[in-house]
């Protein structure tokens, strides 16, 4: 058998293979500088996309798949290896790569009837705040650093860090050479974007805060942190993404959804006295989306995320409205 080793993290998951492998009494030629990193290649062919899995895929225009289950996330590293693939065109960059992993040579292993064990039933988890917080997370541009923070999201997406993986990101950091000092720094990062993502709707709710704070303490950091984060955010967020950055202009499209109050005619009003466009469902020429829940799945809703269209709450759609002058006509 001769392969060569593809991963989304390729840093982490070479030397967990390599241990598995070995625990089985099995020499694999594993070694993470002779093989392809989804997430870092993504630097070159995506460079919009966050670190993760699901971003880089969903960048991608690839479609959805269940994230975070071990099947499913090896199916996606492979359509984003095969997008590389097309965008690359031949001979790829990574040729030399594909010729040195041709020349290794796989041990034969035997077969034996097993049970899959799964993590758990496909939708019954739901996909909370903070799960779509770190999704969206920039990357650092530093390999080691990057493969740290993939172990972080999922370390905390159901809020808890548990002794096992406070162990693997302990024996991480060792492996990839960050000191004290360089891990702390790396979680004072992912809490600072964290808060900016947060503050990119202009609203902070109080329950965004508690995760912010939750987030923290698991971080080893304070609520004093938190504060310090939010208000760095509220300033230093690059101005294409920060909410006053984004502004309603006349003429723009805008759709409503959702039951509000006062009622949504009156908001309708509103929207054409000022000069913009009020549609009644979301096409690709819709510049926003004001919803009553946010968090909604209804039909505009999906649209709107489909077509990458703002989802607003109509407290943060005030604040927008509050930038259209009479300038602007």
């Amino acid at each position: 058998m001769k392969h060569g080793l593809v991963a989304h993290n390729l840093t982490f998951d070479a030397p967990f293979l390599h241990a598995e492998y070995q625990r089985a009494g099995i020499h694999a030629p594993l070694d993470q500088a002779g093989g392809l990193c989804t997430m870092r290649l993504a630097s070159h062919f995506l460079p919009s996309a966050g670190r993760s899995l699901h971003d880089c895929c969903r960048a991608a225009g690839l479609p959805p798949y269940q994230a975070h289950s071990a099947l499913h996330d090896a199916r996606a590293a492979a359509q984003l290896l095969s997008y590389y693939l097309t965008a690359a065109g031949s001979p790829p960059p990574w040729a030399a790569a594909v010729t040195a992993a041709a020349g290794l040579s796989w041990p034969p292993i035997a077969r034996h009837p097993v049970v899959a064990v799964q993590r758990r039933a496909a939708g019954q988890r739901a996909q909370h705040f903070l799960a779509r917080l770190v999704d969206r997370l920039p990357r650092l541009h530093e390999p080691q650093g990057d493969a740290y923070m993939d172990l972080l999201d999922q370390a905390l997406l159901d809020r808890h860090i548990s002794a096992t993986e406070a162990d693997a990101l302990v024996a991480t950091a060792e492996t990839f050479g960050l000191a004290r000092v360089d891990v702390e720094r790396l979680h004072r990062t992912y809490l600072a974007s964290l808060a900016g993502i947060t503050l990119e709707d202009g609203v902070l709710t109080p329950a965004e805060r508690h995760d912010l704070d939750q987030v923290a303490g698991l971080l080893g950091l304070q609520h004093s942190d938190v504060d310090q984060a939010l208000a760095a955010a509220a300033t230093d967020i690059p101005r294409q993404r920060r909410p006053d950055a984004w502004r309603l202009q006349p003429g723009d499209n805008v759709v409503f959804t959702g039951a509000m109050e006062p009622p949504r005619w009156e908001w309708e009003e509103e929207a054409e006295a000022v000069g913009l466009q009020v549609g009644n469902t979301v096409t690709k020429k819709t510049r926003l989306l004001v919803a009553a829940d946010p968090d909604t799945m209804s039909g505009k809703a999906k649209k709107a995320h489909h077509y990458g269209i703002p989802v607003v709450h109509p407290t943060a759609y005030k604040k927008l409205l509050a930038g259209l002058t009479v300038a602007d006509f």
